[in-house]
């Protein structure tokens, strides 16, 4: 009896030792501290689904707001106790570091690709070759509109070039309908619209990137005919609002929904003005979105999609279970997209398949990211330092009220890129 009497022992402690082995805790980080509705509700029932289909795997999160988190992250990358996984941007100002200084593990792009990226989601994380993060959600440069007013001022083809879209500004305005709105006063959507502008005259969405890198100069002409392209647009074409460059994000938002604009220039974030109940049904039931117009003799296509990417996920170098991290970015991979949509979460990075309850301009979006063929990543404004930023956007205020020529716009751009490379 008391050589079986131990034997149970041996057993018992042999089996307990095996669950304390496989008992892990992957610690992580993110910017969500709401973990009740939109996109922290869906993070905490990918760990629940995670956490079943992995026994033994418990999950620690630590959240706090934008800025907060990010000075966060420094500390623990300093003190080397940084989170297994964590969520983190993209941005080269932001990532870039991590990577350098080899807080991050390099992912096995393969691993990633069959999940459905957008075109250049993915490869918005990659440092050196190599694949270090992956990439949530996508924010799209569209352009809204009002079905009805476009059929009330006779328009029945949506403009597919730069052209097209000037001349349908006499057939709103004789309507006393603003054909386009957007925010000036805040100047980013302008300073996206110049990125976009070059894009479609080039056919090359890394020319900013390398203006920024020196290789080439903003004074070049692919960028001064940009910025006389926008130029002519919100001076001279009639298609936006007279108080453009002081109308705000609000303003311009409540012009289009209010069924006092025909078009409103703006990201994929807005996806919820099919719903939103703040404006009236009959809008509701007309706005929908295209995309941004090609130029005439421009080398880019239609399909090459302005798009950036954010709520990047990365594994910490420092992690003793990287396994296992790489193990859950592969499932939430899988199941975010899909987790995402179906509480408008916000725009996943990744095709989704549309819903019957799906409003019409989400499921446009929905298509202008299928199509896309290629995407443009971070607009420049957001690539170098917050001086350039603010330079940028002063510039283009300048440029937008038509204080300033195209040329003058162009010089100051660089002189401001020249200035921060030598920060760096």
């Amino acid at each position: 009896m008391k050589r079986i009497a131990a034997l149970l022992v041996a057993t018992l402690c042999l089996a307990t030792g095996i669950y304390a082995q496989a008992k892990v805790t992957l610690k992580m980080g993110d910017n969500l501290p709401d973990r009740t509705s939109t996109w922290g509700a869906v993070v905490e029932q990918i760990n629940t689904e995670f956490k079943a289909a992995n026994p033994g795997t418990e999950i620690v999160t630590e959240s706090y707001p934008d800025q907060p988190y990010q000075q966060k992250i420094k500390i623990y990358a300093t003190a080397k106790q940084l989170p297994d996984v964590f969520k983190y941007w993209s941005f080269t100002s932001l990532l870039k570091p991590l990577v350098d200084g080899k807080f991050v593990v390099p992912l096995n792009m393969a691993d990633f690709k069959k999940y459905g990226y957008i075109p250049g989601a993915l490869e918005s994380n990659v440092y050196g070759g190599k694949l270090y993060g992956i990439p949530v959600s996508a924010d799209m440069w569209v352009v809204y509109y009002n079905k009805k007013l476009f059929a009330d001022a006779g328009v029945t083809k949506l403009p597919t070039t730069i052209d097209e879209l000037k001349a349908l500004a006499p057939a709103f305005t004789a309507k006393g309908i603003i054909p386009m709105v957007t925010d000036g006063k805040d100047a980013w959507p302008l300073s996206i619209t110049f990125d976009q502008l070059a894009w479609r005259i080039s056919g090359d969405q890394t020319l900013p990137q390398k203006a920024l890198d020196r290789k080439i100069k903003f004074t070049d002409p692919v960028f001064v005919q940009a910025a006389k392209e926008l130029q002519d647009l919100t001076t001279k074409a009639g298609l936006f609002q007279d108080d453009l460059m002081v109308s705000d994000y609000g303003a311009s938002r409540n012009l289009f929904g209010q069924g006092k604009a025909a078009m409103y220039l703006m990201g994929s974030w807005e996806l919820g003005l099919g719903s939103d109940a703040n404006f009236s049904d009959e809008f509701r039931a007309n706005v929908d979105a295209f995309k941004f117009p090609i130029l005439k003799n421009g080398k880019g296509k239609t399909d090459d999609l302005f798009a950036w990417y954010g709520g990047n996920y990365v594994v910490s170098a420092s992690s003793k279970s990287k396994d296992l991290g790489v193990k859950y970015l592969q499932f939430y991979a899988q199941r975010f997209p899909t987790l995402a949509w179906a509480s408008q979460a916000c725009f996943p990075a990744q095709k989704v398949e549309p819903r019957s309850s799906d409003t019409p301009v989400a499921k446009s979006l929905l298509k202008i990211a299928a199509d896309a063929k290629a995407t443009s990543g971070t607009a420049c404004l957001d690539l170098s330092t917050p001086q350039f930023k603010d330079d940028n956007q002063n510039a283009i205020r300048e440029l937008c009220s038509g204080l300033i020529t195209p040329e003058d716009f162009c010089q100051k751009l660089d002189a401001s890129a020249e200035k921060a490379s030598k920060q760096k």
